[in-house]
């Protein structure tokens, strides 16, 4: 069973489009627009803004929330499954002792026999089970988190007006990003903000 899972591939999806568009960017400084805002990188006519995928999952609030629940039921899940194999290995251990002590008939060898291979494939089922549970979950979190991070893109860039707003993570195809066209902090800030307000009203209405 994993006890991690991995998050930056939702994420990734973001930053596929615009990779060819980064590498023709024209990087030189340019001032902070309105606000503190970066102005964007200016290509045909284009204005381009990037933020850091890999910072969303370290600080968005939402996610590592989410992904502490979801290590803590794979550690309970996990240490289940340690508990009853252990036990399947001792109650095999002390048959086969048995049966080479010929301290069992052949009916009751066979008996026993049978309670164990169902056993065991009990608890082969539930490790499928355990596993089906978590990846529906890890799922679940992966559509919430992209659409939180591209409906809040949308309402962002109704105020500066970007033609691109691309993902960057270390491991993708981009090698190089000026940082002044970096929102990732704005980004972070105001998913935050509208995770916290949400969640305030889920538990002011219980």
């Amino acid at each position: 069973m994993k006890n991690k899972f991995n998050l930056s591939l939702i994420l990734s999806l973001l930053s596929l489009f615009g990779v060819i568009v980064l590498f023709i960017l024209y990087f030189t400084h340019r001032p902070l627009g309105r606000e503190g805002i970066p102005k964007a990188a200016e290509t045909g006519g284009h204005r381009i803004a990037f933020f850091r995928t890999d910072s969303i999952l370290h600080h968005y609030d939402f996610v590592k929330e989410r992904a502490e629940e979801l290590a803590q039921k794979s550690r309970k899940y996990g240490e289940d499954l340690h508990r009853r194999q252990s036990e399947f290995e001792n109650e095999a251990a002390y048959f086969q002792e048995s049966v080479r002590k010929n301290a069992l008939s052949e009916k009751s060898a066979q008996e026993i026999y049978q309670e164990l291979m169902q056993k065991q494939q009990s608890i082969i089922d539930l490790k499928d089970r355990y596993d089906m549970e978590l990846a529906g979950e890890e799922a679940q979190i992966n559509l919430i988190l992209f659409d939180s991070v591209t409906n809040l893109l949308k309402r962002f860039n109704k105020s500066y007006g970007y033609d691109y707003i691309l993902g960057y993570n270390k491991n993708g195809n981009v090698f190089y990003t000026n940082d002044t066209f970096d929102i990732t902090q704005m980004v972070i800030k105001d998913l935050n903000r509208e995770y916290r307000a949400v969640k305030g009203k889920t538990s002011g209405s219980k």
